[in-house]
């Protein structure tokens, strides 16, 4: 038995409020603060909102293997070889999730991203899959 009882009759304000901040914040693409408001999304990705490059075209070119940056290491080699697709999924992960989106452009193939977008899109939040596949048609599943 505890001493406190719970009270979630403000949360729903709370989580409102905080989308429309994000909104007349103009830090966030609209798109994302549309996706952020649908029901089921974490509360996280209102304090920690996702970013997404502008064009898929800006992503940079295959490479034989890709620098990590230590900010993205946990876990991971500093340097990760085209081949090694369960590293570099980790990686993107990390990236669509967290990342900048000059990271996001340093940081992924173009061509890896769009030979393996189903499986990036199982590992990923789905909140974030539905913005990336709602920018770049070409990704859905």
């Amino acid at each position: 038995m505890t001493d406190f009882e719970i009270d979630l009759d403000g949360a729903e304000e709370t989580r409102i409020a905080l989308v429309s901040a994000l909104k007349e914040s103009g830090l966030v693409d609209d798109d994302i603060v549309e996706a952020l408001s649908e029901p089921g999304v974490p509360d996280w990705f209102l304090s920690h909102p996702f970013q997404v490059i502008p064009d898929l075209d800006e992503l940079s070119e295959s490479t034989p293997s890709t620098e990590v940056p230590e900010k993205w290491r946990d876990g991971l080699p500093s340097r990760i070889e085209a081949s090694d697709q369960a590293q570099l999924l980790l990686l993107y992960q990390r990236v669509l999730t967290s990342g900048t989106r000059d990271e996001q452009l340093a940081l992924i193939d173009r061509e890896h991203i769009l030979g393996n977008w189903p499986a990036l899109a199982r590992e990923v939040h789905p909140v974030v899959a539905s913005v990336w596949e709602r920018r770049f048609p070409g990704l859905r599943r």
